[in-house]
């Protein structure tokens, strides 16, 4: 194949996140599976293929434009997520610049809410819909043999008038099994981190899709059902990781990785006939555990749970149509407590309906539970989800904001979209995440507790890191 392929991932507008974006760099910085997905399969079938991360080697817009010149790629493919849309738009204008004749192509889940709206922008020649390897390939195919780009299945394209047009949607990919593990080898692993994960690390995936309909969600765009690898799959990406790179600990990054129960207990029972030993956590919901898999996992070398707690108040639960309970809550972090696991618990403050009673009581919850870390975010509702139409309904949101923001019609400074409780400002929700996380983190007690399981010089370093966080915070 005369085509190389350059897959690109930008800075991100952080507007979004509870932390400031030297405080978020401390916390986390993390490969994207989606390029590494995209560049095992297309170097499978034969393509060449780089990925360029500017976010984790913090390049500038100069060194970023030299470093897309050197790869002398004929196609540009650019990810994205919603917030971080704006970057890259900024990104194929440096693609454009580096490289005149390259096609760029975006991809990532805010394509597939704004279709049209994202071909605002001369910049971008084509966007890719849902799973993204499949519909790729069938672009450089169609390079390579000259033919027409128009109606590739999973598109949006410009017909012969310069219009966007939506093409038929592409099937989701139902067999994962058959896509071909994740080129880490091409991500600059060196420039990865996060608090209190220890190194070398890796990160996977095990689903796709979610079949939940929580209102914040913007999970949508993958439909509503999940897909999975098998148990066999998974052991052997671990397996990997482990023997070829030296990994010590693996995050598994599925929103829900306890969907299945059969397939999560055959998991564990190979890695456990392998004899593989790593650390790894998961992301789960309160209803999906119980003794029986909590133990299975404990045996695989799973020492961290990760779950979604949203409120203290059982209403706004209902409102954001999660589905659980507090008893379900407090049961669920008890016994993964009595087991020894390490706990995070996930919040979300100034939400429809909140108050100060409603907010006083997930500050108290977050206290109560037998929580190693919290997590506090405000409200943002997202695009094609359940939330944001509700906000428009009620007219607290006036304009259909992402669509603006997609074509480029918001101004850059302007603060994402939140739902004000009655006679709060913006300002006070700036105080209400604060708040929640001195009273949480702050408590004599906790901060005794977390240094006397102190075991090792990073534990302690990591503790420090997070005080550091929280001084940001208070600036």
């Amino acid at each position: 194949m005369k085509n190389k392929v350059l897959l690109v991932k930008y800075f991100e507008d952080l507007n979004i996140r509870p932390f400031p974006p030297k405080a978020e760099k401390m916390l986390q910085i993390y490969p994207s599976l989606g390029l590494g997905y995209l560049a095992s399969y297309l170097r499978e079938k034969g393509v060449p293929v780089e990925i360029l991360d500017i976010y984790a080697m913090n390049l500038s817009p100069e060194a970023a434009k030299e470093e897309m010149r050197k790869s002398m790629a004929t196609v540009v493919g650019i990810t994205t997520t919603t917030i971080g849309w704006l970057g890259a738009v900024e990104c194929a204008r440096l693609a454009r610049e580096a490289l005149p004749a390259a096609l760029i192509v975006v991809g990532g889940p805010h394509l597939s809410l704004y279709p049209k709206e994202c071909l605002s922008f001369p910049e971008i020649d084509m966007g890719v819909l849902g799973d993204g390897e499949e519909t790729l390939m069938e672009i450089i195919t169609r390079l390579e043999e000259e033919w027409p780009l128009a109606k590739i299945k999973g598109t949006v394209y410009r017909d012969e008038n310069g219009n966007p047009v939506v093409a038929e949607r592409r099937p989701f990919i139902e067999d994962l099994d058959s896509l071909p593990f994740p080129a880490v080898d091409l991500f600059p692993m060196e420039r990865y981190q996060c608090l209190t994960i220890e190194k070398p690390f890796f990160t996977m995936t095990t689903t796709r899709g979610c079949p939940y309909k929580c209102a914040f969600c913007t999970q949508v765009h993958c439909g509503n059902k999940a897909r999975f690898r098998s148990a066999e799959s998974l052991a052997e990406e671990v397996e990997m990781y482990i023997k070829k790179y030296g990994a010590r600990e693996i995050i598994m990054f599925d929103e829900t990785f306890t969907l299945k129960k059969s397939r999560v207990l055959e998991f564990c029972r190979i890695i456990k006939e392998r004899g593989l030993k790593f650390r790894f956590n998961i992301r789960t919901r309160v209803d999906l555990i119980d003794e029986e898999i909590l133990e299975a996992l404990k045996e695989a070398g799973c020492y961290g749970l990760h779950m979604g707690i949203e409120s203290g108040s059982e209403e706004i639960l209902r409102i954001m149509q999660k589905g659980i309970t507090l008893k379900q809550v407090k049961k669920a972090f008890e016994t993964a407590r009595g087991l020894g696991f390490m706990t995070r618990g996930y919040f979300m403050l100034a939400y429809l309906d909140e108050n100060d009673e409603t907010y006083n009581k997930t500050l108290r919850l977050a206290r109560e539970l037998p929580l190693d870390w919290a997590s506090f975010s405000i409200t943002t509702p997202l695009p094609g989800t359940a939330l944001y139409s509700q906000a428009m309904e009620r007219g607290i949101i006036k304009e259909d904001f992402w669509r603006e923001y997609t074509m480029g019609k918001i101004a850059p400074d302007r603060p994402f979209p939140h739902i004000l409780p009655e006679g709060k400002s913006e300002e006070d929700l700036s105080q209400m995440l604060s708040k929640a996380y001195f009273s949480f983190y702050l408590r004599p007690g906790y901060m005794l507790d977390r240094l006397l399981r102190v075991r090792s010089f990073n534990q302690l370093k990591d503790l420090w890191n997070g005080l550091k966080i929280m001084l940001m915070l208070k600036d």
